[in-house]
This record gives structure tokens, sequence and C-alpha cells, in this order.
């Protein structure tokens, strides 16, 4: 299948597990989310590679969302061993999306600009300083992740702004998990936004090497048959 085909069924997977996840169905119709959020980060890492033209180049990328994909089926389960296999799986992925983002200057940018950091090194003094009291035991499992997800919202804000919004969008999802797991509620509804704001945030941070979306023919690209948004 070629790109296009690729991101209508990562779309289609994306909304059907938001709407599943929003209504926190713990029935047997909830059931139906270990067929919907397993098969995200493939589709979408099938819609990487059909939209990059290949596999070349693509290996930190993909390994990114290998660890999404640990994250996703680790997270399904209500057990806390399964939800620190899938804390890893995620922590695995930021490591690669920081190297991957450092291989392309990510890194000189973030420094000729000190505030990217400051401010991502704020944002998270204030989680933590907010949540502190509720994590118990994963107080420190949580810094440590909390610490490689900033630096990966960073390092994707030095890359442009398609990458930014999506490293904005995964610390703001982990955060509404981790207020979860305080048992804070900041506002109505907020388990409702994990789903969306994460896979947007994936989709967004694969757009460095996919330079979509692909769902619009544009006049330029139609001309180029190899361009990557021609699909």
């Amino acid at each position: 299948m070629n790109a296009r085909a690729w991101l209508v069924l990562f779309l289609v997977f994306a909304v059907a597990d938001s709407v599943l996840a929003a209504v926190d169905l713990h029935t047997a119709v909830g059931a139906v989310r270990w067929a919907t959020k397993p098969l995200l980060m493939p589709l979408l890492a099938a819609y990487v590679v059909a939209a990059a033209g290949g596999f070349r180049g693509l290996a930190l990328p993909l390994t990114a969302l290998a660890g999404g994909f640990v994250g996703d089926v680790g997270l399904l389960p209500d057990r806390d061993g399964l939800f620190m296999v899938g804390m890893a799986g995620f922590a695995v992925g930021h490591v690669a999306y920081i190297r991957a983002f450092a291989l392309r200057g990510a890194g000189a940018r973030i420094a000729a600009d000190r505030r990217i950091p400051l401010g991502y090194a704020a944002a998270w003094a204030v989680m933590i300083a907010v949540l502190w009291r509720g994590l118990d035991d994963l107080l420190v499992p949580v810094i440590g992740y909390s610490l490689l997800l900033t630096a990966m919202a960073a390092f994707a804000a030095g890359m442009d702004r398609r990458t930014a919004i999506g490293g904005a969008l995964f610390l703001l999802s982990d955060t509404v998990i981790a207020c979860g797991i305080a048992d804070l509620d900041l506002v109505p509804g907020q388990d409702a936004v994990v789903m969306p704001t994460y896979l947007a945030a994936q989709f967004l941070l694969m757009t460095t090497w996919t330079r979509a979306p692909v769902l619009v023919r544009e006049p330029e690209a139609a001309a180029d048959p190899g361009s990557a948004a021609a699909f």
C-alpha cells in the first residue's frame, strides 16, 4: 500500500482508540482496545516507511515507534509490573528521538536559544512539584522518565514547528497520565485528552522523516513523482 492508505488506516484506528479510551469502557466492549491500541504504532511505522520511500535512515525513528508500541501495550492492563515495562518502552523511544534529533543539529539550536531548555526545565520542575506527593513508590521512576521526556521535547523544539508541537503534546499527554497516578483531577474529563494528544505527538514527531500530511495532493508534489508528499 502507499503512504496515503497507511495514513488513513492510522487515523481510523487513532480515532477509534481515542474514543474507546475517552469512554473508559471496562466491559467486554473495552476489550476492543486490545485490537486498536497495539496496532497504532505499527500502522504509523508503515506510513513512515512508505512516505520516506524505504527503510534507509529510519533506524532511530522506527526504534522510537517500537518503544511506543511497548509502552502502548504495557499500559493497557491495569498492572503495576506491566506499567513499568510500558514506561521503559517509552523511555527507549525518547532516547531514540533525542539521538535522532541531535544528529540533525537540534542540540546546537537549543544551545543557541537558551529559552528552550530553560523553559522546559521550568515546566519539569513545576510538574514534579505538583505531583511528587501523590506518586509514592513511583516517584523515582517518574522523575527519571520525565527527565528523558522533557529532554526529548526540548530537542524536538530544536527542529521545526511541527516537531516542537509534537514534543510539547507528548509532554502534555504523559503529564495527564501522571496526574491520574497521583489522583489529581486538574480539569474535568482530563483522561480523555491522553490518547489524542499522544497520537498527534507521535505523528508530528515523525514528520521529520515524512514531511506529511499527505492526504491532500499538492501541485508541486504532483510534479515530482519522487517526492514523499506526492503519494
